[in-house]
């Protein structure tokens, strides 16, 4: 078993943007095809840029605040409650549209 807190957890960043902080619940390898589950943070007018990944689900899940997110070039505004998931090769990028922190719980499977 493994238990953890937000609040103990130190600040990292995502390693595509070096100023989009994250909390990072579960590391590579603690979970059997688990990359990642974290919590990611994107202050107002911050963005996490275009990538994709060559053998990575994503899934992400949208906490608080307002946004837009791109897959494959199609724009879709994100709010508290959208979840979205990504497949291998599909480019994406997240931006922060709103006044408030946007507030992303995320993970990758492998």
């Amino acid at each position: 078993m493994k238990t953890t807190t937000l609040d103990t957890l130190p600040v990292a960043y995502i390693s595509h943007d070096s100023t989009v902080e994250k909390k990072v619940l579960l590391k590579m390898g603690e979970v059997p095809n688990v990359a990642q589950l974290a919590v990611a943070t994107l202050k107002p007018g911050e963005q996490a840029s275009k990538h994709h990944h060559k053998d990575m689900t994503e899934t992400f899940h949208f906490q608080s605040g307002t946004g837009e997110m791109e897959v494959n070039d199609k724009i879709f505004k994100v709010e508290a409650g959208t979840t979205v998931t990504v497949f291998p090769m599909e480019s994406h990028e997240i931006r922060n549209t709103g006044s408030e922190n946007l507030v992303i719980i995320y993970f990758g499977i492998v």
